[in-house]
């Protein structure tokens, strides 16, 4: 009998069941117990036993997408025997029985009964949750809130509030952890098992609204603070000793408080980019149809792309720079305001903070090769200054020709992913930044180290938060130069667990 303990999230359960599958080892033959407590600390990898790597070993099983979903959404379910009832549907499925993900089957029956109940408190969770604005002269996080949920969802639910509440730093606490967001990195942190006795808030606390003054409102706003700063063994530390107590919500006769959102440059409500000036509108509607049939074309050039929108309110398209031999590609997320005058990227802000990031880890520029996932700035006005817009999927994926072409053109023996949407261009995935800093993903034949983007920098207030953040972008550049050279000694890719 082989004994897994895990830590209670999808995430770690996903790389001990393809582990599992690798070993071929049968539902029966394993044991799963839960850990106590986990938290989403940062970590690294440790390397194998030198001569240890079998070149000949199996490689991961593919999985369909869409029933890997549905066993994601699944794990939320809160049951004693989850996590073997997954893997023993998994097993099912990469042998062949594919009736497991079917309502007629007895396990896919359960499966489907699994995912509505988590579903519908998801939806649940959306519509009654409220969070109380506090004081601007406290710091971050703008708003707090908590949740009661039966089941395991906030991490699975977490992303839809960061999307609904743009920029705004907030911070959701459940009996069983809590989702922290900064405005830009989404860390959610489990804990053990709540004591058995509720607090009592009293009668006069709004719903959705934390208590002000309360120890574990404090416990957890310490905690918010401790997260989003990289010294993680302070943070791991603190996980450790941290009381956790239902958050009681009080009485319902007190009016609830709207829930508070922002103008957000992901929202998948504005269908056409929002960089797009008022009289040109039209224009753009009747062209949508046109623009994504040539998703499919081959452009003649960069210049002449017109693939996706963005090009018709950009000054030009901004092409990677670096020799055609790079063994080390940095890849950002998009030229900005001085990258689209100048077509030459990482010349703005964040250009010079990545020139001190090389400067630090004794880089030469002139050595990598860099680039964006995006090719043109996207943006909308603010008076006179042109502002950032993320770039949503469907122009990352327009662009996802020129990066491929890039990577196979210069052929890095490394990539470094500054940011969320460079790793998600580069793996093709819906990829939490979090989960991998750190670490290194062995992709399709080549190696990327995620680290965080130095824009991120431009946006920290906290000097000691941004050393850390620096510190780490610099260990990420230090270390891609190490594998690319061959001396690398202090960890070693992982699979690409994306998928």
């Amino acid at each position: 009998m082989k004994s897994i303990i895990l830590d209670p999230s999808f995430a770690a359960w996903r790389t001990a069941a393809r582990d599992l599958l690798m070993e071929g080892a049968r539902p029966e033959e394993v044991l799963w117990r839960e850990s106590d407590a986990s938290a989403t600390v940062f970590g690294t990898i440790e390397p194998p036993p030198p001569g240890s790597v079998d070149p000949n070993a199996k490689k991961p099983v593919k999985i369909a997408r869409e029933f890997l979903a549905m066993l994601e959404t699944a794990a939320c379910y809160r049951a004693p025997d989850r996590w073997p009832f997954l893997y023993k549907a998994l097993w099912r499925w990469t042998q062949g029985d594919r009736a497991v993900a079917s309502p007629q089957d007895a396990d896919g029956h359960r499966l489907h009964r699994m995912i509505e109940t988590v579903e519908a408190e998801e939806s649940e969770m959306r519509k009654v949750l409220r969070f109380r604005h506090r004081d601007a002269s406290l710091g971050p996080p703008e708003f707090i809130s908590w949740f009661e949920p039966v089941h395991d969802l906030l991490e699975h639910a977490a992303m839809h509030f960061a999307t609904r509440m743009g920029s705004a730093t907030w911070m959701i606490a459940t009996p069983h952890g809590a989702a922290f967001w900064d405005g830009a990195l989404l860390r959610v942190d489990r804990t053990s098992e709540p004591e058995e006795k509720p607090m009592d808030f009293g009668e006069t606390a709004m719903s959705g609204e934390a208590v002000s003054g309360d120890a574990i409102e404090a416990l957890w706003l310490a905690y918010y603070e401790s997260t989003f700063a990289p010294a993680q063994a302070n943070a791991a530390e603190m996980a450790s000793h941290m009381p956790v107590r239902y958050w009681k919500s009080p009485q319902n006769e007190c009016a609830d408080p709207a829930l508070i959102s922002r103008a957000d440059p992901y929202s998948r409500r504005d269908r056409h980019p929002r960089n797009v000036p008022p009289e040109m509108e039209v224009a753009i509607n009747t062209d949508l149809e046109p623009i994504k049939g040539t998703m499919l074309t081959e452009p003649p050039s960069l210049d002449a792309c017109r693939r996706c929108a963005l090009w018709r309110n950009a000054t030009q398209a901004v092409p990677g720079a670096g020799p055609a031999d790079a063994r080390v590609m940095l890849v950002g997320e998009q030229p900005g305001d001085h990258e689209d005058r100048e077509g030459k990227p990482f010349v703005g802000p964040a250009g010079k903070l990545l020139d001190e990031a090389l400067a630090e880890a004794a880089l030469e520029r002139e050595s990598l090769y860099l680039t964006n996932a995006v090719k043109h700035f996207k943006w909308e006005a603010h008076g006179d200054e042109r502002t950032h817009l993320a770039p949503a999927q469907r122009e990352r994926e327009a662009c996802r020709y020129w990066l491929d072409e890039e990577l196979r053109r210069i052929a890095p023996k490394v990539v470094v992913a500054l940011g969320a949407t460079a790793l998600k261009a580069l793996t093709g995935h819906r990829t939490a930044l979090s989960e991998y800093l750190g670490k290194t993903i062995e992709h399709q034949g080549r190696i990327v180290v995620p680290t965080y983007h130095p824009s991120y920098l431009l946006r920290l207030t906290d000097e000691k938060v941004r050393t850390e953040v620096f510190g780490t972008i610099v260990e990420a550049l230090v270390f891609a130069q190490q594998i690319a050279d061959g001396t690398a000694t202090t960890r070693t890719p992982v699979k690409d667990r994306t998928r």
